[in-house]
């Protein structure tokens, strides 16, 4: 780490380029820069080897600019022009994308800028770094006047560390967009000129800076550049009786400060190093009076401490801060301070690290997820803290009980007949060599705890017992082979459980279980079994908790500790066995009345006409997961129950994600067709479920326009890739290459193959060729869907084509990003054009803060999302729908009621619009997720959202006199026969009809002819089923519109 005093937030080196420019463009070139390429990792420069993407044709965030790479020095110095920057209600900032780029590993990042003046440059300058696509996002800090500074028309250098970004949430190994952006002070100019921008490593910026050099950020003068001088006392606590968070003393801990501040202002966190050793320290600015320093410590089991204790430093100078409390909370804020509320300016004890030790029992809880760092507002008006040795440990005279018991010399045997069990793990029931050969095995990841381990060891000569440290949830699979086990006759499922780890005096810690059968199925057995520290403990749960799964098929079974945050247990003797139940802790009966009946509607179905709007939902239980990932542990399809569940509730449509990497195994081969678990066979049971059910679906490509090809992440049509990286466990950067690996061909052949399969299906409403193809350029986009489409042509011309618009088809920036595929071309004119949009402040879905923060006032905060998208059809004749949207539940921690009047006000708009839409989401492992209407496992339980969206389902497709503005009425003398209509519909009336328009129920223009008669014939043969409208125009300029039906 280097000294904080030498970190400056802005270094600007103003290079006199001569006389100052009379033209807008530059004289001269920017500074050629004189780095090593070992030590660059260049952006833009003509000088060092291109390390990432620049693609200057991305979309803008808001507005639009106009962005050329222009060479006014000869062909070999490239500049990047951006003209149309602007500030105040219309904000133009410009986007250029960078691929996905690992700048983890360099200081700080440099640019050249140049302002021409004349009123013609910007007068002033700032920008910010993207990671993940918009899921983090950080400003500079720098607003560098041209005017104040007298510096237009002269290049000027600005370096800012890497770290600024970082303490503000941006993940520097997914770098994706520069953002340059225009302040409101100096020239109201719109242009400004770049060059030379690369990350870079180095203790200082460069030649010719100057560390005493004050820091202007937003105007004021940032003098806070004190740091302790000496480390913080050493701790003589135990490492035995001590939790450690951040202590370079102690072992382990958790002390993740990249963890959101709540709320507003945010304050500024980072680690340093106190010069000449190699102590580090957490470093927190901007704590100023009403903030909050958050810092993760995942879920911190404080099981046996009594005690929480930290060292602080705030300097002196009024830079530190004057008074200082803390709180312990869960990962939603909620929970108390400290109340020590410390005025260290009284005290008179800045410049000097102060002990802290706080009793646990303040709180009252043996878990926390946050510590809070907060400033009160006696004392100095500082805004610096640096905190260390931050650990909760156990005090001396405390209860016996908190003590570990020592570890078990002995194993219960069982005394049960052996032809009433089956062992599951228990050696007394065993053939010789069992476990070696078929017994139990870790399932993987379930969520479980990343502390936990599990081994077998050796309590009693030749048999094993598992053993279980840090353990909260352990899943094992009954069957090292992945078969299954028949426990249909058995009544009880038994553990012998011998507790080690401490406990809290008189709270109690206990065992829950979960089984699962092959179709992954879930029973749980709700009651928590209790144990005895130090003693094996005898527990039997009742299999007849699980009536819901096929007990004949049991694959996985699930240990979860109850009581705690984790536990040290050993276990012994699982066993399924039928009889009575043996002494020790049992279950309780399973009661039927406790039963709750699940909604359903299994009945047969017929499909609607596909031309009406819809209001679906997606089904994501493919969606995520590792990829290709392990079927029914990392994934799975969408259960027949979840099927029955939405049609009950009015559901028509369903939007289904999957993966091509589970379908089609190798790229260009033949869909995966395996006998056990197949994805392709899965997907085609719930196509032919929801098609018996009289639902429709559409299937959905979830793979970003990516894929993975022996270990390098390749772009559908772009020449480079990425290199998985095993050491850091993530992609590699960004590599051009001189061939395109994963081609447009194979994109095609791949849907080619997939509607080949589903063809035949009569409820396919459309394919969605690829969810948010993030950071391709447009026009390997349109190439990519335009060869795609006409694969698929080539086998069905009856499902429809769904194309999703740029990056995370954003519905407010569409025009701007994806106005290029108005020109794709369909042969059966069925394209459907899908855009996502959600409603919190950066538009991701994630609504990581209140609902005051993320919505606020703003309550038409959806039309400004939606009325671009729509108008953008309407100009252009299109049909389209909103493929993913939501909002957090009622009962969720971010969930708010005034989000269920919002997404009451967005159903409202799409039936208005009569605009079909797939909300985002549903389905089997996303019941839980902050955006689902999934209810729970019992079918039953409802979320609130659910409720909302219920009122809509059914009656969604409007009578089509809500189309545009057309007024449907009867009457006027007109006549119009058969209706409903299958060929040929005939119109008379008793005045001149001058012409005839169709409409379809998305206000598209189907068809149109000039009459000028009393009588008309009007073949609807090629129409789709579905309702319609005819707008006829009388001899006197008047309109007629009436409904008709296409059989």
């Amino acid at each position: 780490m280097k000294r904080i005093s030498r970190i400056c937030y802005l270094i600007l080196a103003v290079m006199l380029c001569g006389w100052q420019s009379l033209y807008a463009q530059p004289s001269t070139p920017a500074p050629t820069p004189t780095r090593p390429q070992s030590e660059v990792k260049s952006l833009f420069s003509d000088v060092y080897e291109q390390f990432a993407k620049f693609e200057i044709e991305y979309a803008d965030w808001t507005g639009k600019t106009t962005k050329t790479i222009i060479t006014p020095f000869g062909n070999t110095e490239k500049v990047l022009k951006i003209e149309g920057l602007s500030t105040g209600s219309v904000q133009n900032n410009a986007q250029i994308s960078l691929g996905t780029c690992d700048l983890s590993d360099k200081g700080y990042i440099h640019m050249d800028i140049y302002s021409p003046g004349n009123n013609v440059g910007i007068g002033e300058f700032s920008f910010y770094l993207v990671s993940d696509w918009g899921s983090g996002t950080a400003s500079s800090g720098l607003w560098y006047n041209f005017e104040a500074n007298g510096t237009y028309d002269k290049w000027i250098a600005v370096d800012i560390p890497l770290s600024v970004f970082k303490d503000a949430g941006v993940n520097l190994k997914t770098i994706n967009i520069l953002r340059i952006v225009r302040g409101k002070q100096g020239s109201p100019g719109t242009i400004l000129y770049v060059d030379n921008v690369y990350a870079y490593n180095g203790d200082d910026p460069g030649p010719g800076t100057d560390p005493e050099i004050k820091i202007v950020a937003n105007g004021n003068a940032n003098l806070t550049t004190g740091v302790p001088l000496i480390s913080a006392p050493t701790p003589t606590v135990d490492k035995a009786n001590v939790l450690n968070f951040f202590s370079e003393h102690y072992e382990g801990g958790k002390f993740d400060y990249a963890q959101a501040d709540y709320g507003d202002p945010k304050t500024t966190k980072s680690i340093v190093t106190i010069e000449g050793t190699n102590d580090q320290i957490f470093k927190i600015d901007d704590l100023v009076n009403g903030s909050r320093a958050n810092v993760s410590v995942g879920t911190a089991n404080l099981s046996g401490k009594d005690m929480l204790h930290m060292d602080i430093f705030s300097p002196g100078n009024e830079q530190g801060i004057g008074e200082f409390d803390f709180s312990l909370t869960d990962f939603s804020g909620n929970g108390k301070d400290a109340g020590i509320w410390l005025n260290i300016t009284e005290k008179d004890w800045h410049g000097q690290w102060i002990s802290i030790d706080v009793p646990l029992s303040i709180w009252g809880t043996s878990t926390v997820n946050m510590i809070r760092f907060r400033r009160g507002g006696k004392g100095s008006t500082g805004k610096l803290l640096y905190v260390d040795n931050v650990y909760a440990y156990k005090s001396s005279g405390d209860d016996d009980d908190t003590e570990p018991a020592p570890d078990p010399t002995t194993v219960p045997t069982l005394s049960l007949d052996k032809s009433n069990v089956i062992s599951i793990f228990c050696e007394q029931y065993e053939e010789d060599g069992y476990q070696d050969e078929f017994g139990i095995v870790n399932a993987g990841n379930w969520g479980q705890d990343a502390n936990q381990k599990d081994e077998f060891v050796e309590i009693v000569s030749g048999n094993k017992t598992l053993k279980l440290t840090s353990w909260n949830l352990f899943p094992f699979k009954v069957h090292k082979n992945s078969d299954v086990m028949d426990l249909s006759q058995m009544n009880y499922l038994h553990l012998s459980v011998y507790l080690k780890g401490a406990m809290e005096g008189g709270k109690a810690a206990g065992v829950e279980v979960w089984i699962n059968d092959k179709d992954n199925k879930v029973a749980q057995i709700p009651v928590a079994l209790n144990l005895k520290k130090g003693q094996w403990v005898s527990l039997s749960f009742g299999l007849d908790y699980c009536h819901d799964i096929d007990l004949s098929r049991v694959y996985v079974i699930r240990l979860k500790v109850s009581g705690y945050a984790t536990q040290d247990i050993f276990v012994d003797n699982i066993v399924a066995y039928k009889g009575s139940a043996v002494a020790g802790e049992v279950t309780p009966p399973y009661k039927d009345d406790d039963k709750k009946e699940a909604i359903q509607d299994k009945t047969d179905g017929v499909l609607p006409p596909m031309d009406q709007a819809y209001l679906g939902v997606n089904l994501a239980s493919a969606s995520g997961g590792d990829n290709p990932g392990t079927f029914g542990q990392s994934y799975i399809y969408p259960k027949f129950e979840d099927l029955y569940y939405f049609k009950a509730k009015g559901v028509r449509l369903l939007r289904i994600p999957f993966r091509a990497p589970r379908v089609q195994h190798v790229v260009g081969g033949e869909l995966d067709y395996d006998a056990d678990k197949s994805d392709i066979k899965a997907l085609a049971a719930v196509v032919k479920e929801a098609e018996r059910l009289g639902m429709w679906v559409m299937l959905d490509l979830h793979d970003f326009c990516e894929r993975a090809i022996d270990g390098s992440l390749y772009e559908y049509g772009v020449a480079g890739r990425r290199v998985w990286d095993e050491s850091k466990k993530s992609w590699g950067n960004w590599e051009a290459m001189s061939e395109v690996i994963l081609t447009k061909e194979h994109l095609a052949d791949l849907w080619k193959k997939i509607a080949t399969e589903f063809k035949d299906y009569k409820n396919i409403w459309g394919y969605d060729l690829m969810n948010e193809p993030k950071g391709i350029d447009i026009n390997v986009l349109f190439d990519d869907y335009q060869t795609t489409i006409n694969a698929i042509r080539e086998v069905d011309t009856n499902a429809q084509i769904v194309v999703e618009g740029k990056n995370y088809a954003g519905a407010a920036g569409w025009e701007g990003s994806s106005d290029k595929l108005k020109d794709l071309v369909d042969p059966c004119n069925k394209l459907v054009y899908q855009a996502h949009t959600y409603f919190d402040k950066d538009n991701s879905g994630t609504y990581q803060k209140t609902y005051d923060q993320e919505v606020g006032t703003n309550s038409e905060v959806y039309k400004q999302r939606l009325d671009p998208f729509v108008a953008w059809l309407e100009k252009n004749n299109k049909k389209g729908m909103i493929g993913e949207y939501g909002v957090p539940y009622n009962g969720h921690s971010k969930g708010d009621e005034r989000y269920m009047t919002l997404i009451d006000n967005v159903f409202s708009y799409l039936k208005e619009k009569q605009l079909t839409s797939t909300y985002w989401c549903g389905g089997s492992m996303y019941d839980a997720y902050v955006l689902t209407v999934q209810p729970a496992k019992d079918y039953y339980t409802e979320k609130s959202t659910m409720k909302i969206m219920e009122k809509y389902t059914r009656d969604f497709a409007n009578d089509p006199s809500s189309i545009g503005n057309i007024d449907v009425k009867n009457g006027d003398n007109i006549v119009l026969y058969p209706n409903p209509v299958k060929d040929i519909l005939k119109v008379n009336s008793e005045e001149v009809i001058q012409s005839i328009v169709v409409y379809n129920m998305m206000g598209q223009k189907v068809y149109e002819t000039a009459v000028h008669n009393m009588q008309a014939e009007i073949n609807v043969s090629v129409l789709d089923a579905g309702y319609y409208v005819l707008k006829m125009t009388k001899g006197d300029g008047s309109t007629v519109a009436r409904k008709i039906t296409k059989m």
